[in-house]
């Protein structure tokens, strides 16, 4: 499992500071990387992906963000071959046991943190996000992957534990306030957006090439074991 983290996991890489990407399709010699849009939208100088193997990639254009969500895509170019995980068509459940991975800011190893889904909102936060998990996401993960425990992508990570309420990042998209009760666990929450957001985006141009994964993948044996 952390083979498949440390061969699908990038680093976003800018002059001024960093984040996490996750591989999500290869066409020929060309990648596509899955990050959070705030990891490329604000740094307009040179960007380039890291890949597990420390090799430095160049992007092949500027980023492309999906609608109003907190999702971009880049892209780049590698005869090297890296793994490209299967992406789950289903949604997680509470309790299901996750993994987390990504680059943190400042350190030079992959960070893979092993937890569970501890929230599913009734309705979403801005930006796409809803799935609430307890993994440990720090600084510079935003954009990694998150992996059931079939070794399938089900979401990408975003934001860390312990957000300051009181700036409405724990109000979701019509405005409106969560219970007292319900915005505890969301604070002690890190926060990712379901993979299934991203698919809205791409399924119609993918077609019947995307490979899904299922919970049933063998691997599910011996991942959390």
């Amino acid at each position: 499992m952390e083979n498949l983290a440390q061969q699908a996991t990038v680093r976003v890489k800018s002059l001024k500071s960093s984040g996490s990407g996750t591989i999500v399709r290869r066409s020929g010699h060309t990648y596509t990387v899955l990050t959070n849009w705030h990891v490329v939208a604000f740094n307009r100088g040179e960007r380039t992906i890291v890949t597990g193997d420390g090799k430095i990639h160049q992007l092949l254009e500027i980023p492309r963000r999906l609608g109003n969500t907190d999702l971009a895509i880049v892209r780049f170019r590698s005869t090297t071959e890296y793994k490209v995980p299967l992406i789950s068509d289903r949604p997680t459940a509470l309790g299901e046991p996750l993994l987390a991975a990504g680059f943190p800011a400042g350190a030079g190893n992959l960070t893979v943190a092993r937890g569970f889904v501890k929230l599913l909102l009734p309705k979403s936060l801005p930006q796409g996000y809803s799935l609430g998990y307890t993994n440990e996401v720090t600084i510079g993960m935003s954009g990694g992957p998150i992996f059931d425990a079939a070794g399938c992508l089900v979401g990408i990570n975003g934001r860390g534990k312990y957000r300051e309420p009181d700036f409405g990042v724990y109000a979701f998209e019509d405005g409106s306030e969560p219970t007292p009760e319900l915005l505890e666990k969301m604070v002690k929450s890190s926060w990712g957006i379901p993979i299934g957001i991203y698919l809205q985006f791409v399924s119609s141009k993918l077609g019947n090439s995307r490979i899904s994964c299922t919970i049933e993948n063998n691997l599910s044996k011996t991942i959390f074991g």
